[in-house]
């Protein structure tokens, strides 16, 4: 990655009052992706739903889910007040395949929770095994506070992230999207697994593309790109100060990147937009970058 670019990327964090992360290769290129400490473990809060996704294409694979079993939720099932079921005022039911679409498209917490209750035990960790995610730990929804790991130590401004997030109001309500962490780099590395891994079958794959494509948050990666002639498939996450999202952008005719992009603020809030714009602006530089470079 050039001097130029780094120092770009820094500009745009400071502008918006952050420090972040961030990496993008083109699919199935990883050793040609460029980035900003792409192999810091932080919190990617609702971007564990990703791997979620990918335990549920692979029990489909193998039998061990039907699709279209019926799956009532409710309020009883999870936080309240998150989006999705937790502002529902009555039960709803539907498809196992509609629940992770509401899952991702949403970022719905019930639907991971429950969705997690019908996995196949320890098929979540296969998929971090499968797809080579070393640096990464994904906490079960509904994790009890006694069960979860040991804060990282290590000192480095990621972890710190996570750290500061265990005395954040609410965190504590779903501690697995404070606590599943993971770095830029094995988040592009899980959705290039899905683009082009041997494990799941081309309908799975096909499925966790369609899904990824349907989320509704357009205020991040997408947000620096024009309006027309780009796809995005990906999934955004957020708690307290740490927003992040990664998905695959492909320009029209061009081959598919992949790209994350994690920051911490300065402040907490519902709305800081001057960050969630800086996530769109670096994703735009570092595709730009590779693209140049092809």
């Amino acid at each position: 990655m050039t001097r130029s670019l780094r120092a770009r990327i820094g500009t745009e964090l400071v502008a918006a009052g952050c420090d972040g992360w961030c990496w993008a290769p083109p699919v199935g290129e990883e050793a040609a992706g460029v980035g900003v400490g792409a192999d810091s473990q932080t919190s990617i809060s609702s971007m564990y739903k990703v791997h979620l996704l990918a335990a549920f294409c692979l029990a489909v694979d193998r039998g061990l889910l039907n699709p279209l079993d019926a799956v009532t939720l409710s309020t009883d099932d999870g936080p309240v007040g998150t989006p999705g079921v937790g502002l529902f005022a009555d039960p709803v039911t539907m498809s196992l395949r509609d629940l992770v679409r509401q899952m991702v498209v949403l970022s719905d917490s019930i639907a991971a929770r429950v969705l997690q209750r019908r996995l196949p035990p320890g098929l979540v960790g296969e998929v971090v095994s499968l797809a080579n995610l070393e640096d990464t730990t994904i906490v079960a929804p509904g994790t009890t506070e006694s069960e979860l790991p040991a804060l990282p130590e290590d000192g480095s401004a990621a972890s710190e992230a996570i750290r500061l997030l265990v005395s954040y109001p609410r965190v504590h309500q779903d501690p697995a999207t404070y606590r599943s962490v993971s770095t830029p780099r094995q988040l592009c590395r899980l959705l290039d697994w899905i683009w082009t891994g041997p494990d799941l079958t081309g309908v799975s794959r096909a499925f966790a593309r369609t899904v990824l494509g349907q989320q509704v948050w357009g205020h991040r990666i997408p947000s620096g790109f024009p309006a027309g002639g780009v796809r995005f498939h990906g999934k955004t996450g957020t708690i307290g100060p740490v927003r992040g999202e990664v998905s695959v952008v492909a320009v029209d005719e061009e081959a598919p990147i992949v790209v994350a992009v994690i920051t911490r603020s300065a402040r907490s809030g519902p709305n800081l937009a001057a960050a969630d714009a800086a996530i769109g602006r670096i994703a735009r530089l570092l595709v730009d970058e590779l693209r140049m470079s092809r």
